[in-house]
């Protein structure tokens, strides 16, 4: 590839200069900018959209996955309050009151009530909102990140902080800064990306089972089927769906897109091209051979493909597979994960699975939020210091709000105390989530 010499000199405006600057306004990035701003810091938080909920809005994620043991939910108070707003968005025929999201229709996600309901919370903390601010660059001097450089529609800005939290999800902001970070599996494939769409006007007799019942089981004989006739390409090895808060209209996790990067640009985009494809091909599929389906339309696409992993920031700590296989507690520990081990096939078909006991979990020692080259940068969502084993399981959005939170508390009482992460007492930070209402 040929490449060319670049340089840009310029003089660009400081927007702001505040105690914490968070970058993502996904799950993380909510946890973080809320408990940030609640523990008195003056926060920021930089999103590179029009709205926050990242993966749960963009990527039409749904429904949140469980994260529980014996039927409790383990992520609190954020996500809890998350779920709460979200569910009073919904017309009263469809609204519940949270019970801790056991029930799975507490748990699907209306991906526009979802972004309302993540604004609500920021802005009622007292957090800076700035949408349309992509960061673009990092400036750094003595291990400590001085101001992050953003790109809008008014060309190049700065934004000062005394710390920093990376909730990209891809660890964009620390990789700008200079921190090390690991991609993949052994061989250096990350797990395939999902292009997530809806289907309405299903018309079964007793309408759409829910969670789709026997429905799914003949989507996907239909679909093998289809498969081995040459009719379909879809690497994945059978049909998931999900039912909705909407008569008739089911949510299609199906599509699978493998070997491209969601940290390359060139494959991002190829990647949205080929989600697509896959998803003409399922529609027109279940037209033509799904009972029920004959009129069925396309409700909504994901506005950007799912992506279930790219970099994971080395921090002072290391979390891997043991974690999980021995349900290890820490007493520094900043979030608990009961959700499987759930490893999509990075090269084509199968899902590896592993469980742990229904009432057990394990925990997230403190140094995984904490960058290991950055002194005050903290990590907040699935991009922690983790193994790709490890990363699996607690990529999935209730776990990334309760880590971006605990990055959200660090940085902030680093910046109050004029210290960094780094020489903060895990421990201490632990007791400051539970004492704010973190399930710890």
């Amino acid at each position: 590839m040929e490449t060319i010499s670049y340089q840009l000199t310029r003089q660009i405006p400081v927007l702001r200069e505040v105690d914490v600057v968070v970058a993502g306004g996904g799950p993380g990035g909510l946890g973080a900018s809320v408990m940030a701003a609640r523990a008195g810091a003056r926060t920021v938080l930089l999103e590179r959209y029009g709205a926050m909920g990242g993966m749960a809005f963009y990527g039409e994620i749904q429904p949140f996955m469980p994260n529980h043991a014996s039927g409790a939910p383990l992520d609190g108070p954020v996500y809890g309050e998350w779920m709460e707003r979200m569910l009073s968005y919904l017309p009263p025929g469809a609204r519940r009151n949270y019970t801790g999201g056991a029930d799975p229709h507490e748990r699907t996600i209306a991906k526009d009530a979802a972004s309302l309901a993540a604004e609500d919370l920021a802005l009622a903390a007292g957090v800076d909102i700035v949408y349309h601010h992509t960061v673009t660059d990092a400036i750094v001097e003595n291990r400590a990140i001085s101001l992050a450089v953003t790109h809008s529609k008014s060309g190049f800005a700065a934004f000062r902080a005394a710390c920093f939290v990376d909730a990209t999800g891809d660890g964009d902001l620390a990789v700008l800064a200079g921190n090390a970070y690991e991609y993949g599996d052994s061989r250096g494939d990350a797990q395939p990306m999902t292009l997530c769409f809806k289907l309405s006007g299903i018309k079964l007799p007793g309408g759409v089972p829910p969670g789709g019942g026997d429905l799914g089981r003949e989507l996907t004989r239909i679909y093998l089927a289809a498969r081995e006739r040459g009719e379909i390409d879809c690497p994945r090895e059978d049909v998931l769906l999900f039912d909705t808060h909407e008569p008739g209209t089911l949510h299609f996790n199906t599509t699978r897109v493998i070997r491209k990067k969601g940290i390359d640009g060139l494959d991002l985009s190829d990647a949205e091209k080929e989600g697509r494809r896959q998803m003409r091909q399922l529609l027109e599929l279940f037209r033509r051979e799904a009972p029920g389906f004959a009129q069925a339309r396309l409700h909504s696409m994901a506005a950007h493909i799912g992506v279930r992993e790219t970099r994971r920031v080395l921090g002072r700590a290391y979390a891997t597979r043991d974690w999980f296989a021995e349900a290890r507690k820490e007493p520094d520990a900043v979030a608990r994960v009961h959700y499987p081990i759930d490893i999509h096939n990075p090269a084509g078909s199968g899902t590896e699975m592993a469980h742990l006991h229904p009432d057990d979990w394990y925990e997230i020692p403190y140094g995984c939020v904490v960058a290991r080259d950055v002194d005050n940068l903290t990590l907040g969502g699935r991009s922690i210091s983790v193994d790709h084993a490890l990363h699996s399981s607690l990529r999935v959005m209730p776990p990334v709000v309760s880590l971006g939170q605990a990055a959200g508390l660090a940085a902030a009482r680093a910046a109050l105390a004029g210290t960094r992460p780094a020489r903060l007492d895990g421990a201490d930070i632990r007791a400051g989530l539970r004492e704010m209402g973190a399930f710890l």
